[in-house]
């Protein structure tokens, strides 16, 4: 915030319950300048800025005993609106930003500055070298977390590591195979101990430098270095062999059919030594980091491109983690939204559901009382009376597991004879959850429920600006997981990953016992994979240390002028393949970008 803008705001806070509309405020000089932190003479400067500026009427004292008279002749919220609206006629979107975080004013007012910056972001052509330069951009409502593919576990940093850096193969979903990426083909022997990547040649890294097969070996040896929660998955990898520039050759400790699953892992894209350390992580994708700051991503097409070059030339992401909504916006105005936008609902792999911290000692633990917290967790009362981004009860993190599974409903009068029967004796039991609007209504809604049977829960939102949810400070906690397209790899994390919800709020035992499931897991073919999977969330559902809620949907707004729209993982779109409808695209800022 400007000294100026600021300056008043302290002066107008500190005299406000002696000002009312219109009428003059007897003040001294020296009284200002206690307010301002400055010296008299400083003050006469301030006064006499603001003055030019038209937000103040100023008449010194004459003589002893005679006050000076200050007018206040702008409300403090119009004076910040003038701030934004002259910040964003010259371009300066970071202070605007930075405007709206450090005002002190009530929602309201942040809302309709917030509505002003709103107008200038979405999608805009932009003049470049002689050339038209299509930027979208984007707005998060959190921080952004570190931009690190070694220990990466929140979904939009996901989403932006897969655009700056690029795997050895990718899985399609559509098909269910795996295809050429910085590998144009790959073979293993007959008994799958030994893998054997053949690359592309000519593959660049954004700093120019060309991929050759030691910086394979070297992601690898970077993720023991950095200790990553994913050594867990590449406990089978024994050996790196580079028998020439664009052959890596895998030597595992035993066989492996699930080893393209790895191979095409976030963990596993391929990351130069010359990253390490950098502000700016450096990658062979098809999008480079241009920007990073606490409050921008700016990302650019990538020219030196191996694949097809992006058809954005840039991609702008700005963070308001004071801001939340329940909604991914690509658009400029409210009125775009409806005029000129389109909602998009993504059946995303996702499930909400809550769990259980058996690390903290407590009623909350018994078997008795999961039995009646799963009651009154009902699931499908769950989807029917609230909606909203709920579209089925969850028996499972996948849809498709769930409608197979029979799910049952019982009484609140069976939950309050679990609750009796668990000894639990009406102390608080903390819910920990995102500050955000659906948590919020599911856990008031769960609250309710909870009080007909005589359960105390007490609600303790976090918010997004903290970074993901600290499950662990409560006893139960509502948390989501999102799967990504090779949604094996990803639910095999889940259970695997130290790191991850469940890991943090499980016990030992209950550790050991999901653990047992899963040895020998990557020996096996599909389909018995797959029964281990339905083995492990059977025993989550089962026992109630996990109990599953519902599947959820994403929804996000996108200009009309956006085509080429492709949702992909976590529901977000593939930036790859955006393009810009030139006629619809424009400098001004009339909310039609």
């Amino acid at each position: 915030m400007d000294n100026g803008t600021m300056q008043y705001l302290r002066i107008y806070d500190q005299l406000r319950y002696e000002h009312s509309k219109g009428k003059e405020v007897t003040v001294t000089v020296a009284k200002l300048a206690e307010m301002l932190y400055c010296t008299p003479r400083n003050v006469k400067f301030v006064l006499r800025k603001l003055e030019m500026l038209g937000w103040i009427e100023w008449k010194p004292g004459r003589g002893r005993g005679n006050g000076s008279k200050l007018r206040f002749l702008r409300p403090p919220e119009e004076v910040l609106e003038l701030r934004m609206q002259n910040l964003l006629e010259k371009g300066r979107m970071s202070e605007a930003l930075d405007l709206i975080a450090e005002t002190g004013m009530d929602d309201l007012v942040k809302t309709r500055l917030w509505s002003q910056f709103n107008v200038y972001l979405g999608l805009h052509s932009e003049p470049e070298d002689n050339q038209d330069c299509d930027v979208l951009r984007m707005i998060r409502y959190r921080k952004m977390e570190r931009l690190d593919t070694s220990s990466v576990y929140t979904a939009f940093e996901v989403y932006i590591l897969g655009q700056i850096f690029d795997t050895l193969v990718t899985y399609e979903s559509s098909s269910g195979k795996f295809l050429p990426k910085l590998a144009h083909r790959w073979e293993s022997n007959t008994e799958q101990d030994r893998w054997t990547f053949y690359l592309r040649k000519g593959v660049r890294f954004h700093n120019g430098r060309l991929l050759t097969s030691s910086d394979i070996r070297d992601t690898l040896l970077r993720l023991r270095r950095k200790n990553s929660p994913a050594l867990r998955l590449l406990t089978d990898i024994e050996e790196v062999e580079t028998p020439g520039d664009y052959t890596v050759v895998f030597r595992l400790s035993q066989p492996n059919p699930f080893f393209l699953h790895l191979a095409g892992s976030l963990y596993m894209a391929v990351v130069p030594p010359e990253s390490d350390g950098q502000d700016i992580p450096i990658g062979s994708g098809p999008f480079q980091i241009s920007e990073l700051s606490e409050h921008k991503l700016s990302l650019r097409a990538f020219e030196g491109y191996y694949g097809y070059r992006p058809l954005l030339d840039r991609v702008d992401v700005w963070f308001m983690p004071n801001m939340e909504t329940g909604e991914r916006t690509y658009h400029l105005s409210e009125a775009d939204q409806v005029e000129g936008s389109r909602e998009v609902d993504t059946d995303a792999l996702c499930c909400r559901y809550l769990i259980i911290n058996f690390r903290k000692e407590g009623p909350h633990t018994h078997p008795d009382f999961r039995k009646a917290l799963r009651l009154v967790y009902d699931r499908k009362l769950l989807v029917e009376e609230l909606g909203g981004d709920r579209l089925a009860p969850a028996a499972s993190f996948l849809p498709q597991f769930s409608a197979k599974s029979a799910i049952e409903s019982g009484t609140l009068a069976e939950a309050a004879t679990f609750l009796r029967s668990s000894g639990y004796g009406g102390q608080a039991i903390r819910l920990v959850f995102t500050d955000k609007k659906e948590e919020w209504i599911e856990a008031n809604w769960l609250r309710r429920r909870a009080e007909k049977i005589g359960m105390d829960l007490e609600l303790c939102p976090q918010k997004p600006s903290e970074g993901y949810i600290q499950a662990e400070e409560g006893e139960l906690a509502i948390s989501s997981e999102v799967l990504e397209d090779d949604w094996e790899l990803d639910l095999l994390n889940f259970f695997l990953n130290d790191a991850n919800c469940l890991n943090r709020m499980l016990g030992d035992e209950q550790r050991e016992r999901i653990q047992e499931l899963f040895e020998g897991f990557m020996m096996k073919e599909e389909q018995e994979r797959l029964k281990t999977f339905g083995l492990a969330q059977r025993l989550l559902d089962k026992e109630n240390w996990l109990l599953f809620g519902a599947h959820t949907s994403h929804r996000a707004y996108f200009n009309r002028s956006l085509y080429g729209l492709r949702i992909g993982s976590f529901g977000f779109p593939n930036l790859s393949r955006l393009w810009v409808k030139g006629e619809d695209c424009g400098c001004s800022t009339d909310g039609k970008h």
